[in-house]
């Protein structure tokens, strides 16, 4: 259990729920879920706050279109706070992975190990900013057209709009996508490999 940092530089929960010679379960909670999601809830207030002003002095239709991606924006990230994410590898039989929302939404992903060539940590440029990403590489028929599948990372869309945020936007640059900077991968990557006696690249 070790309490470790994102590339945004918030604070998340690294957790190893169970490991034994062949199975390995670990968890990445969101600490700061909670908060997260109250800052978009006064943010979307605000917003509405302001479109009724609006049309309360201006009266003018035009203004409807200025206030509906804001608005749409803040609810859809305000549903897609994630809470946690786990990791669940078997030996010889599976990597799935959990994705928990704050809102109680659970998305699972099942990759079978037949499929796994590799589980590996890449840099990603996006945006004229470096990410690291934990990734599996995959082989076999079923996975043609997704040869990488990357972990502990969600949207690209939310990837997109919390890059783009300006600094000043600390509370919008949380993980989504949970995101967790180098030091924490190296330890899923190093936890992962010891289950799976992968060799480095």
């Amino acid at each position: 259990m070790v309490f470790l940092w994102t590339s945004a530089g918030t604070q998340i929960h690294v957790k190893i729920v169970h490991k034994s010679t062949s199975v390995l379960q670990l968890s990445v909670e969101n600490v700061e879920a909670h908060r997260q999601r109250h800052t978009l809830l006064v943010l979307e207030l605000g917003t509405l706050f302001c479109f009724a002003v609006c049309m309360f002095l201006f009266r003018l239709n035009v203004l409807h279109a200025l206030f509906v991606l804001p608005i749409g924006t803040l609810v859809y990230l305000y549903n897609n706070v994630i809470k946690s994410e786990s990791l669940v590898l078997v030996k010889d039989f599976a990597l799935q992975c959990s994705t928990t929302f704050a809102n109680g939404a659970v998305r699972n992903a099942l990759i079978p190990m037949e499929y796994v060539q590799d589980i590996v940590i890449n840099e990603v440029f996006f945006n004229l900013k470096v990410i690291f990403v934990l990734q599996v590489l995959t082989k076999g028929h079923l996975f043609r057209k997704k040869p990488v599948i990357t972990l502990l990372q969600v949207n690209a869309a939310l990837l997109l709009i919390s890059l783009s945020l300006p600094h000043s936007y600390p509370f919008l640059s949380f993980p989504q996508q949970l995101k967790p900077a180098l030091p924490s991968l190296k330890i899923i990557y190093t936890e992962l490999h010891s289950v799976l006696e992968l060799q480095n690249c």
